[in-house]
């Protein structure tokens, strides 16, 4: 389905979806673990406070491992040929 997003061109007379070449893909690759990063930092922050503040409950030091985890290897991913981890599924 033909999107504004950019991955989808006009091509002998056809609407087509886009190949992007190694560089381009790293560049998404490179943005997608930004945001994934800030979502984790997003989550991480106020677990953090809860534990230093020494008020955190078992689920939040369970989430707060959780996704710390995650950063990690978020943190970790080659973006030439990423392989995305899960996102914690902790609410």
């Amino acid at each position: 389905r033909a999107d504004i997003s950019g991955g989808w061109q006009f091509k002998d007379g056809k609407v087509v979806q886009r190949v992007y070449s190694p560089e381009e893909l790293s560049k998404k690759a490179e943005a997608e673990k930004v945001r994934r990063l800030a979502e984790a930092e997003s989550a991480i922050a106020p677990l953090v406070r809860a534990v230093k503040l020494k008020i955190a409950t078992d689920e939040e030091m369970k989430r707060l491992k959780a996704w710390e985890l995650y950063s990690v290897m978020v943190n970790r991913v080659d973006t030439a040929s990423p392989d995305w981890p899960e996102v914690p599924d902790v609410a």
